[in-house]
């Protein structure tokens, strides 16, 4: 029975092809990240959360008094039905929902200024991890409620937290 050079060919090429293709060094990683987890040991989060809460309420007071003005307002209309205090009730809705829709902008703006520095400090720590792991093809965020039931992949957040100086 002779040997079939092109058999042992490609046995060796499938051989190979598979530590190859399968080799810890060769091949391209999806991990996860727990980003809630991150943002909520963030001092600067902590602080930005206060600073939202604060503004909210002040809206919050605002809001709350320009209600308590139409609600007096519409008793008074109830009452005697002036035509006068009804162009009142209008202009007082008007100018609640103007202020209501200020204030979500404004809310949102400065959510914006806030927490934008911290997501791309993240950002910036989860790229070095990156670049020291150059197999890492993929980051999925695997916070609960993220919508990853199931992620195999390796869980990077704690060497993200190591690259923003977190000591746990």
């Amino acid at each position: 029975m002779k040997k079939n050079p092109i058999f042992y060919y490609l046995l060796f090429i499938f051989l190979f092809g598979y530590h190859f293709l399968y080799s810890k060094e060769c091949y391209n990683k999806i991990v996860c990240l727990n980003s809630m987890d991150l943002i909520e040991k963030m001092p600067e989060f902590s602080t930005a959360q206060k600073e939202l809460n604060r503004i909210s309420k002040i809206h919050e007071n605002i809001l709350d008094k320009l209600a308590k003005e139409f609600h007096l307002k519409v008793e008074k209309f109830q009452k005697n039905r002036n035509p006068i205090l009804k162009k009142e009730l209008v202009i007082l809705q008007a100018r609640a929902h103007a202020y209501q829709k200020t204030a979500t902008d404004d809310l949102t703006k400065m959510q914006n200024k806030l927490l934008n520095p911290i997501y791309k400090k993240i950002e910036k720590a989860i790229h070095k991890v990156i670049d020291k792991d150059k197999n890492i093809m993929r980051v999925d965020d695997c916070s609960p409620g993220k919508g990853v039931i199931v992620n195999k992949g390796e869980d990077i957040t704690e060497a993200v937290k190591r690259e923003l100086g977190f000591t746990n």
